[in-house]
């Protein structure tokens, strides 16, 4: 867990997913899936300075990278790294060279648990898992069940903290008793993209209220690369 101090006023939280960088990896051109992607780290890079102050907060929900090894990653987490803002970040179903249980070890990219101040803000983070198509019931049941282990475990981190913000990579939603015990304010997730299949676009929410726990969906090409501020939040209806 990292401990930081307290926010200054004015402060703000903001979320973005989805940054599929591929700068070591240059087959992996994201434009294939659609124009939306063209030059997209210009866009991110763009939409971030455009927003995002040095002392804000930026949380990225996975899919950092097109990478296989680590020795593949260097140039897209330096990307990630000189955007503004703290960073935090989680690793995606792509995310290949972050092993699970292993720290980031990058300088200027945090991973949570986060808490900010005495308690006052706590962040934390699983890439979560699919449940939609469940190829592999017994294999995606044990998944589940590993990542909702996690995401409790980090709750309880967090506990006492006034504010409490999740990001997950998949979909939120099979979490959301969890969620909902668990009191938080604010929930961001990515994976579902703009092209998604029709089974996944159910899940493509915007600053919407599920079952009591307001959740957005941050994919990065559905925000045209402008992270979306969460924390304070101007848009609740």
């Amino acid at each position: 867990m990292t401990r930081l101090p307290a926010l200054a006023a004015g402060t703000r939280i903001w979320a973005i997913a989805d940054s599929h960088l591929s700068f070591e990896r240059p087959d992996r051109d994201m434009t294939r899936f659609g124009d939306e992607w063209i030059d997209h780290p210009t866009q991110l890079l763009e939409g971030c300075r455009a927003n995002v102050a040095d002392n804000d907060v930026l949380l990225i929900a996975g899919d950092l990278s097109w990478a296989r090894k680590r020795s593949e990653v260097g140039q897209d987490l330096e990307f990630l790294a000189s955007l503004p803002g703290n960073k935090i970040v989680i690793r995606g179903n792509h995310d290949h060279w972050w092993k699970a249980k292993q720290p980031i070890s990058f300088p200027g990219l945090l991973e949570p648990p986060v808490i900010f101040g005495d308690n006052e803000i706590g962040i934390v983070g699983v890439r979560g898992w699919q449940t939609q198509r469940l190829p592999s019931p017994d294999h995606d049941a044990k998944m589940l069940a590993r990542e909702l282990s996690l995401l409790t475990k980090q709750l309880s981190d967090i506990g006492d903290c006034g504010v409490k913000i999740v990001m997950t990579h998949y979909p939120a939603q099979p979490f959301t008793p969890t969620l909902q015990a668990h009191h938080v304010n604010s929930v961001v997730f990515g994976h579902v993209h703009l092209r998604s299949l029709p089974e996944d676009e159910i899940f493509a929410v915007g600053n919407e209220l599920i079952d009591g726990v307001r959740m957005r969906c941050v994919a990065g090409d559905r925000l045209a690369f402008v992270p979306v501020q969460i924390y304070p939040d101007t848009n609740i209806d």
